[in-house]
């Protein structure tokens, strides 16, 4: 037996009304759990993790549906690789998606910079985008239990928008003083 422990969440719900389907599998995907089988979805063992898919599975029973949680150990460490596996490429999907948005963000200021448009509202809009980019990767970072490959990317690239949004911020500054 392996000593990593884990969370199995095993569902069924009725097919209408599919809002509530929807509804469960948007809390699931939120906590970072992943999908190992027909309505059956894992996550590392843990007192939040528990307490997430209780309230699940409270909200499957109230919508006339059958939810059992449990705790479970695989047999052999290869499965239990798997699993982590899954979650990390869960995670790597998106870091990736988020790394797409850390390009757009710099073309973004390249386009602004090429353009002198050194205005405090677009500084303001471009502060509000990093500042979604810092959350974004907040919560990637709080679903990713086993610090998925593509992290530190990400976390570098974080780092590298917040530098140009730096530059950035000195050129309005700059700019303005001028004026």
């Amino acid at each position: 037996m392996t000593d990593k422990k884990w969370l199995m969440l095993n569902f069924t719900l009725p097919k209408e009304p599919s809002r509530i389907r929807v509804s469960i599998w948007r809390k699931l995907k939120k906590s970072g759990s992943v999908s190992v089988g027909q309505s059956m979805w894992l996550l590392p063992v843990s007192e939040r993790n528990l307490s997430i898919f209780k309230e699940i599975a409270k909200k499957i029973t109230q919508n006339k549906g059958h939810a059992y949680v449990g705790e479970v150990n695989f047999v052999d460490e290869e499965s239990s690789e798997d699993m982590v596996n899954l979650f990390h490429q869960a995670r790597d999907s998106e870091y990736k998606e988020f790394l797409e948005k850390c390009q757009d963000f710099f073309r973004e200021i390249e386009k602004e910079t090429a353009k002198e448009n050194f205005s405090y509202a677009e500084l303001e809009e471009n502060e509000e985008e990093y500042n979604k980019l810092v959350e974004w990767l907040h919560k990637i970072a709080l679903r990713d239990f086993f610090n998925a490959p593509l992290k530190n990317q990400a976390e570098q690239k974080l780092e590298e928008c917040k530098k140009i949004l730096d530059e950035f911020s000195n050129k309005v500054y700059q700019s303005n003083e001028e004026n």
